[in-house]
């Protein structure tokens, strides 16, 4: 697996192997309520294993920004707000005819999101809960470029991303 710490490098690999690119959010809550990763299981089902939210990077948007727009579509919530880019790694699966360059982003949870819900999008209903930091449980890989616990801290100034304003257009 190519892992990347620069996103244009990354994004530069991904089109220049016909890479399909998908935005995975790294979803912390706020410090005060214990360092945790949101996580979701398939209902009724959960043979689909523990995931984090993740979706395709669609034409004319960064993947910061399906970031934000896959953390309010998937969780049904909003208030996200994006910390910074984590890193990406490109993930080639012949048993599920994958082949995608993953782009994970630090979101930070809003303070009042609750500990569980379920919400329906994109035909399967998501089961949301919080694995603890710094070692969740999680599949496919999904581990990767995970968050440092101390940067769940609402005060502290994330590194910038290219391309992205960190103010209000950095929520969804």
């Amino acid at each position: 697996m190519t892992q990347f710490s620069e996103l244009q490098a990354a994004r530069a690999h991904a089109r220049a192997h016909r890479l399909r690119e998908r935005a995975v959010c790294q979803i912390t809550r706020p410090a005060g309520h214990g360092a945790a990763l949101l996580v979701f299981d398939h209902v009724p089902t959960q043979d689909a294993g523990v995931q984090v939210v993740a979706g395709g990077v669609e034409p004319g948007e960064t993947p910061a920004q399906a970031a934000l727009r896959e953390a309010a579509e998937e969780t049904g919530q909003a208030g996200f707000t994006l910390r910074g880019y984590l890193g990406s790694a490109e993930w080639i699966s012949e048993a599920h005819a994958k082949r995608e360059m993953r782009h994970f982003h630090h979101l930070l949870a809003p303070p009042d999101l609750p500990d569980t819900w379920e919400h329906a999008a994109d035909g399967h209903v998501f089961r949301f809960h919080w694995e603890p930091l710094p070692a969740p449980r999680l599949d496919w890989d999904l581990d990767l470029f995970l968050p440092s616990p101390a940067l769940t801290d609402p005060g502290l100034t994330p590194p910038p991303i290219p391309g992205v304003p960190h103010d209000k257009e950095t929520r969804a």
